[in-house]
């Protein structure tokens, strides 16, 4: 069975399982007794901190750098992130000795600590010696940002170290003992190659005029001493690790976290922004550096939102406020996995592709477009392509791309808009000889044109409050075709609801749709199929409605549904495989045909995985019949 989707991505995001505070283990539902760290640890941001061993810093306290997050206001925000909401389009790069297995970078070593058993294919031992032959000679930092360089890429994020703990740099920091079974640094220059990728690519990306992005995974499942205790030895190692990508590896103009679990009192976060802020205070932070640590301090709330969203897997909603960047896989494999180099993974093709891109520009966010190099080093040659082909297309349409806003329209599947002062672009997907028909805009069309100045029909109806467009044959791009609209006064605002005049409502990028005649129904419940929608009626207390749930996008979602029942005294039990159950107490709507839409919470599926969504009965001594018309999982970014 298939279950509908919008514009999404394969990708591999995080199970939560860890260990927390002191020798206990817990779950991602209990917490830990011990207090962790106190005093200076993780003070208010007005206090002094406690500068970390090995940082090279004075032993003395000191005052902390400011760190914005924390102080500055929006418009500083703003004035941090123009660089970044201007540049729309980036590069990221997974890499490492994973790639001679040809399975997922970090996910696939069996036994690890955190996570599912999904991907878990080669022994730890294998994995942890693959760095032994890794040697990839054919690599051409060069290369690589120059083809990104012409790709119209702006930015790169390179990963320096993923959850499998090895730094693809020679880092200073150690981890294992002299008498331990691996290397003290567990790093490239263990492996035969002896090179420095990273300081490749930070030299390589200074000469394209690239802005430079470190990825680092403060997950670690080989450390020794990760999530161990208090875990201040695993804090020093890591937090040291970051100053030495920001401070002999730079200017940094980003860093890119992927989320750290465990208790707020086994984390220096604080302490962490503090030194990141040292000597960059215009670093951009994702919203990963402290995601998923629970109990984390009201006052410190933003330092675990970062300064923008990173939706995985699905292009992001569009979001006129926040900031947000979709990493995307270029070659996904069927698994949900592909960010590494990966047997069997097939490329996207270069229509799809250039979609995404506009889709994310036109939803008012970036795309981080993700290659993985061979083992040796190089490019697979389908990525490469892509690339070579994306070239021509940016060359010519950039000026619908670079700073610019989503909006005002909506995107959509039909493509979307994007907007600098009076121009608003139109990017169309798949247009036809029959018009494109727009909901009315505030300011009046003077011209309808392509990029390169043709004229394009269209017709503003003010009665009718639409504006209609028809595309030229002669004016369509394969990809995706840019009309260019001139209006007599500057855009003043995003026009919020569906963009085409026949929609009813706006739909959501990545939203699952359940359909009711998809699912498994057991006991007296019965699939009706109505001339206005399908319903499964008389839902009683001895049924029992499935559907088959693949989360390719982890991430939190809003759960939508639509019923009707003629009592309110029924409480339903929304189960997402073992992840959450929701009960909800279905509103009564009067009758059996008055249907009632209404979210009921919101789950986050820390995953890539296949699982069971079911509605059941949760309560038999107050249940009446009920209606289902409509089960949806909204994203948000």
């Amino acid at each position: 069975m298939k279950i509908s989707k919008v514009i999404t991505l394969s990708l591999i995001l995080p199970t939560l399982a860890f260990q927390s505070c002191g020798k206990k283990q817990t779950t991602d539902t209990e917490q830990s007794n011990d207090d962790g760290h106190t005093g200076n640890c993780c003070p208010p941001p007005s206090k002094v901190v406690e500068p970390s061993p090995g940082s090279g810093q004075a032993e003395e306290a000191q005052t902390p750098a400011p760190t914005p997050q924390l102080v500055e206001t929006s418009q500083q925000l703003e004035e941090r992130l123009q660089w970044f909401r201007d540049a729309k389009f980036g590069l990221f790069i997974h890499w490492g000795p994973a790639a001679i297995s040809g399975e997922e970078i970090s996910w696939s070593m069996m036994d690890r600590i955190e996570g599912g058993d999904k991907h878990k294919v080669v022994p730890r031992e294998t994995y942890m010696n693959l760095y032994k032959t890794f040697n990839p000679t054919n690599f051409d930092a060069d290369e690589l940002m120059g083809l990104a360089k012409n790709a119209g890429m702006k930015y790169f994020v390179f990963v320096a170290k993923h959850h499998d703990g090895f730094s693809m740099w020679p880092t200073k920091e150690k981890r294992f003992s002299e008498n331990a079974d691996y290397p003290e640094h567990f790093s490239i220059a263990d492996t035969p190659y002896q090179g420095d990728p990273v300081r490749m690519m930070q030299e390589a990306g200074k000469k394209h005029e690239l802005k430079i992005g470190w990825y680092y995974s403060t997950r670690d499942w080989t450390h020794p001493d990760y999530l161990q205790g208090d875990n201040k030895i695993y804090n020093d190692y890591y937090e040291n690790q970051v100053e030495e990508l920001l401070n002999e590896y730079g200017p940094v103009d980003m860093v890119w976290f992927d989320h750290c679990f465990g208790d707020w009192d086994q984390y220096t976060i604080p302490r962490l922004y503090q030194k990141m802020y040292a000597n960059n205070p215009k670093l951009l932070v994702n919203n990963r550096a402290a995601k998923g640590i629970k109990d984390i301090p009201e006052e410190y709330k933003a330092l675990r939102l970062g300064d923008y969203d990173t939706p995985e897997n699905r292009m992001g909603a569009f979001q006129h406020g926040r900031a947000w960047e979709s990493c995307m896989i270029l070659s996904p494999h069927t698994d949900h996995g592909g960010w590494s180099y990966r047997t069997g993974a097939e490329t996207r093709s270069l229509t799809e592709t250039l979609q995404l891109l506009s889709s994310c520009v036109t939803g008012d966010g970036n795309m981080l477009l993700n290659l993985a190099p061979l083992p040796d080093g190089s490019l697979k040659p389908e990525e490469k392509a892509i690339l070579e082909g994306i070239a021509p297309w940016m060359a010519k349409y950039n000026e619908a791309i670079y700073d610019t806003r989503g909006g005002p329209w909506i995107n959509g599947t039909w493509g979307g808009s994007s907007y600098r002062d009076n121009s608003v672009y139109l990017h169309i997907f798949n247009p036809t000889d029959e018009p494109i028909v727009l909901n009315a805009l505030p300011q009046q069309i003077t011209a309808a044109t392509t990029i390169d100045g043709q004229a394009i029909p269209y017709s503003q109806d003010d009665q009718a409050k639409t504006v209609s467009i028809t595309v030229p044959a002669d004016a369509r791009n394969p990809h995706v075709s840019i009309v260019k609209l001139t209006l007599a006064s500057p855009v003043t605002g995003v026009l919020y609801g569906p963009a085409l005049a026949n929609e009813s409502e706006v739909q959501i990028p990545g939203t699952m749709n359940f359909a009711v005649d998809q699912a498994t129904i057991k006991g007296s419940a019965t699939l009706e199929k109505q001339a206005e929608a399908n319903t499964i009626t008389n839902l009683t207390i001895d049924s029992l409605i499935t559907w088959p749930l693949e989360i390719d996008s982890p991430g939190t979602y809003t759960i939508q549904l639509t019923t009707s029942a003629k009592k309110a005294d029924s409480t339903l039990g929304v189960v997402c495989g073992n992840i959450k159950t929701h009960y909800v107490h279905v509103p009564g709507t009067g009758g059996d045909n008055n249907f009632q839409t209404y979210n009921i919470g919101e789950v986050t599926f820390p995953n890539a995985e296949s699982i069971k969504l079911t509605l059941r009965p949760a309560d038999a001594s107050s249940w009446a019949p009920i209606n289902v018309r409509g089960v949806k999982f909204i994203p948000s970014n």
